[in-house]
């Protein structure tokens, strides 16, 4: 295989940047190119801008959907960030609901935006129905996206390993899986309760008329000023006093304005200030 030059690696990240937003600094070029050499392999082809051509083919998109698979990091599991899930089930929850029945409003909109395998939009599925009481007559609606049609399917799919449900409480592993075949399968209740669906945060248009934004460990991948457009879409997309979770480590101070960072226990998260 003829090797991937610098200078053909920067061609390479920007294709993906163009298509998703996707960015890999100087830093992170040789992790690129091991994910790009890994896949080249798996195709057949030798020549990396005989490789480059086939991803920026506009009569076939297929190729640099699947490399954008290969590429997006998407290591995750149950409970991750326990804090933040913690002051979602005790605090916010709670207060929100309390909101919601004092103006007549049962329904709970939240949006886990870069959601991998579903184990976070079945964690904040499963805080739900352990943290609001009479569950069953709410209308809950978790819609949960990603830009990897590979870990949609996964997501959807419901099975788990060991080491994906290590964190999670006990009660709730015995309460919503099935163990079998040494793997643990959530249940169709908690299924039910997530909407997945493919979804680019590069691109301009956002859903709206969401109380909780989760999007962790995902906005690390973008370029500032990409990350503040973003920002400002999930702004649009909150109701007023909506709530965002970012990350334990993402800050947005000098990015965008309109969200107050808001210290809780064990964890910060933003909440939105009307305009």
């Amino acid at each position: 295989m003829t090797e991937i030059s610098e200078k053909q690696l920067v061609a390479f990240r920007d294709i993906i940047w163009k298509a998703c937003g996707l960015w890999f600094g100087d830093s992170k070029l040789s992790i690129l190119g091991n994910r790009i050499r890994s896949r080249m392999a798996e195709t057949g082809i030798c020549d990396p801008e005989q490789y480059r051509r086939a991803i920026s083919s506009e009569d076939d998109r297929a190729e640099l959907s699947t490399l954008i698979n290969i590429v997006t990091t998407n290591e995750t599991y149950f409970y991750r960030s326990e804090s933040q899930i913690d002051c979602f089930r005790n605090f916010i929850l709670p207060q929100l609901a309390e909101k919601k029945i004092a103006a007549g409003d049962r329904t709970l909109r939240i949006w886990s935006a870069g959601c991998s395998t579903g184990e976070e939009p079945y964690t904040i599925a499963m805080a739900l129905m352990e943290s609001i009481r009479f569950h069953s007559i709410w209308n809950f609606q978790i819609y949960a996206t990603d830009i990897s049609t590979a870990v949609l399917e996964k997501a959807m799919e419901g099975v788990y390993s060991k080491r994906a449900v290590e964190r999670l409480p006990k009660e709730l592993l015995d309460k919503y899986f099935t163990f079998r075949d040494g793997k643990y399968i959530i249940n169709n209740v908690v299924k039910k309760m997530v909407e997945f669906d493919y979804a680019n945060l590069f691109d301009s248009y956002y859903m709206a008329g969401f109380d909780i934004i989760f999007c962790r460990n995902v906005l690390i991948y973008f370029r500032d000023e990409d990350k503040r457009s973003i920002l400002e879409r999930f702004h649009a997309s909150l109701v007023d006093d909506g709530w965002l979770f970012l990350g334990p480590t993402e800050m947005i101070r000098g990015l965008v304005d309109g969200f107050k960072l808001t210290p809780m226990k064990d964890c910060v998260i933003f909440q939105k200030q009307p305009g």
